[in-house]
């Protein structure tokens, strides 16, 4: 009897306890939906059990988010989640210091170090520090390089059998654009030449890509993310991301290392001190010598080099590849006049596509600007963003206090796709509307957009790089790659295809990514010059 009573208060006591840690929860929950948000939580639960995987969560959002009122909070544990797909809520969110951080979740990240997923001061100084790495005169100099693997590029789509013809796949031509974007990359901040345009035996880019899937499954099943639970419960997934990360780790490794000895090689007959500037000047240092030159200052560590090496590695090819194929998908699958302006603008601007496209031509190429920008909204390469709430704060516009802890998913890929602020037609693809936004007042608007939709659209409601506090550090490296590569693709060859992009079964794999990929084929042919 004792014993049933000393449970019952037990239990009690717990129940009180969890209720108090749950507080500020129930209370923003009740602040964005009031009663409907309260009643709502088990069906949310449920819902969010059921499609726990990367290959439904996209979709299974895109569909029952209109069904209820946002932003919506979801209470996990004595975390609260909180959703968000409305251009005021992100400025929000994206300028708060108490949203800096990435969450728990992204430690499933293969790469989870490094100025990608750094905290607080840490990111601060590390972004700090590695701000003139990416500066524009060091980007434009490396047009260069740009254009010479995109000539490579171009001849491995001519020569190449299984990359030009009426049926292409999707994953051949994604694989070609990978693998050349990889060798721009290396090359660019690591100063290492590669040949992954010509040959990839060892699948380094298949790796990054493969990583990037598994972990997407560990951010949204976190459990994963211990070693032990994820050796028991997913073994086979497990050791493939070992073995994977093994390699990739082998070949960063191997090339910051090689590098590292050079460079100290050189500053030693250069200078007196790995620490002093050499003769020949260290104002302008590609991504690889910033770092050596911060670990000889004694503000970075070999082992920091290592995590900044290959997070750097990562997201300057996987998002701008991943970027440029999405976009050419867009193109082949259009059935209006868009690749034939875009070629004529091409035509006027850049006569020798196989020569040098500078910067000067790419800022005259004002149709190739709206084609990017509309298949960058469109199809959001990074569909959600993931942030950590430091300490209590108030969502803008609303009577909401976000408490410490709290989870804040910014949908990035339904914003942009959101009649609200992109009119009837928004899931179109229109390069013109992009370029309507920018006419006079006087101008008549071609795009079939109702003017005071455009006047009133939200500066947030196009993110394509993030923006705010933490925005994207290589946005403009990542745009002139795609840009000069989009110029050499589109002049010299001819895309279509008959599948039609409201087919498209979207999955989360932190790039964008299509469940139904085998079914994409395009007709990529030479361009015949009449």
């Amino acid at each position: 009897m004792h014993l049933c009573v000393a449970l019952w208060v037990c239990g009690v006591l717990l129940v009180v306890l969890l209720g108090w840690q749950q507080r500020k929860c129930w209370r923003l929950i009740w602040q964005l939906n009031g009663w409907r948000g309260v009643v709502q939580q088990p069906l949310l639960w449920f819902l969010l059990c059921i499609n726990l995987h990367p290959n439904s969560i996209l979709e299974k959002v895109t569909y029952f988010r209109v069904f209820f009122k946002r932003p919506m909070a979801v209470l996990l544990g004595t975390r609260v989640l909180v959703y968000i797909d409305d251009p005021a809520g992100m400025e929000c969110v994206l300028n708060a210091p108490e949203c800096l951080d990435k969450t728990f979740l992204q430690d499933g990240f293969f790469v989870n170090r490094g100025l990608l997923h750094a905290r607080g001061q840490q990111w601060k100084l590390r972004r700090k520090q590695l701000n003139p790495a990416f500066s524009h005169n060091i980007v434009t100099s490396f047009f260069d390089v740009f254009n010479s693997v995109g000539n490579q590029m171009i001849e491995q789509f001519a020569t190449l059998p299984h990359l030009h013809g009426k049926s292409v796949s999707f994953t051949d031509a994604e694989d070609m654009l990978s693998r050349a974007v990889l060798e721009v990359s290396c090359l660019t901040i690591m100063g290492t030449p590669t040949n992954f345009t010509q040959i990839d035996d060892d699948h380094i880019a298949h790796s990054y890509k493969r990583l990037l899937e598994i972990s997407a499954v560990r951010v949204v099943k976190p459990w994963l993310q211990s070693d032990l639970l994820h050796r028991l419960l997913e073994p086979e997934l497990y050791a493939e991301s070992k073995k994977n990360c093994q390699l990739l780790e082998d070949f960063v490794g191997g090339i910051v290392k090689t590098k590292h000895r050079n460079w100290r090689l050189r500053d030693a007959v250069g200078a007196d001190g790995p620490g002093e500037d050499s003769s020949s000047g260290w104002q302008r240092r590609i991504f690889i010598e910033q770092i050596f030159q911060l670990a000889a200052n004694g503000e970075m560590t070999l082992e920091e080099i290592m995590h900044e090496a290959q997070s750097m590695v990562l997201v300057s090819f996987e998002t701008v590849s991943n970027s440029i194929m999405l976009a050419l998908l867009c193109l082949a699958t259009h059935k209006g006049d868009c690749q034939e302006r875009l070629r004529a603008e091409i035509a006027a601007v850049v006569p020798d596509t196989r020569g040098h496209v500078g910067l000067e031509q790419l800022q005259q190429l004002r149709y190739l600007d709206a084609f990017v920008s509309e298949s960058l909204r469109l199809l959001a390469t990074v569909p959600m963003n993931l942030r950590h709430v430091s300490r209590d704060f108030r969502l803008a516009g609303r009577d909401a206090i976000v408490p410490q802890n709290s989870i804040v998913v910014l949908d990035t890929f339904n914003m942009q796709r959101d009649e609200r602020w992109w009119g009837a037609n928004a899931k179109q693809f229109d390069p013109q509307r992009f370029l309507d936004q920018d006419q006079e007042p006087g101008e008549t608007p071609s795009s079939g957009e109702p003017r005071k939709q455009r006047d009133r659209r939200h500066s947030y409601s196009f993110l394509p790089f993030s923006n705010g506090l933490r925005s994207c550090i290589g946005r403009r490296y990542g745009l002139f790659i795609m840009k000069v590569f989009l110029v050499k693709l589109i002049a010299n060859f001819d895309f279509h295809s008959d599948f039609q992009l409201e087919k498209l079964q979207f999955v989360e794999n932190i790039s964008l990514k299509f469940k139904n990929v085998d079914d994409i084929h395009l007709s990529i042919q030479p361009h015949l010059v009449s």
